[in-house]
């Protein structure tokens, strides 16, 4: 198989799925897999007006670049999209898109379940939920022992997307 093809990395625009997937079809994988996140509402019973994701973004898009790379390779991919939103992201709207493709469907599926799961809890992106009644960060811990990476300006601490 020829070197798999990566697409990584941030978008203040919105996300053009069929596009970022087309990017990874190949006619040597008869898999491709693809994840899509998208802004939800109701969410815990309270009504999202829109998410707000920052980023730190040059160590985001390396760490997007890298987790993409490692899982091409752990899963013999043809083909890898890891691509995240930031600024707001309205309800419906897709914020992140994990995809693969790969020769056979069992290395698409495993690659973009791991994808989307290494994304979740290892980039530097927060998100910011916002409602009628207010705005608050998402996985934020209040517990200042847990394990925490740096937030943005107005946090102490965050732990992933949430």
């Amino acid at each position: 198989m020829k070197d798999p093809i990566i697409v990584a990395g941030l978008s203040d625009e919105p996300l053009d799925v069929p596009r970022l997937v087309d990017e990874i079809r190949r006619p040597d994988c008869g898999g491709l897999v693809v994840f899509e996140g998208t802004t939800r509402s109701p969410n815990e019973g309270v009504e999202v007006q829109r998410l707000d994701y920052e980023a730190y973004e040059e160590r985001a898009v390396a760490q997007l670049q890298a987790i993409a790379e490692e899982i091409a390779e752990l899963h013999g991919c043809g083909g890898v999209v890891a691509v995240h939103r930031i600024g707001s992201v309205a309800v419906g709207q897709p914020s992140v898109v994990a995809a693969a493709s790969a020769p056979h469907r069992d290395e698409a599926f495993a690659a973009a379940r791991a994808l989307i799961d290494r994304i979740k809890d290892e980039v530097y992106v927060w998100k910011k939920e916002i409602t009628a009644s207010g705005e608050h960060w998402v996985g934020v811990p209040s517990d200042p022992g847990e394990e925490a990476r740096s937030a943005p300006a107005d946090t102490t601490h965050a732990t992933g997307q949430g």
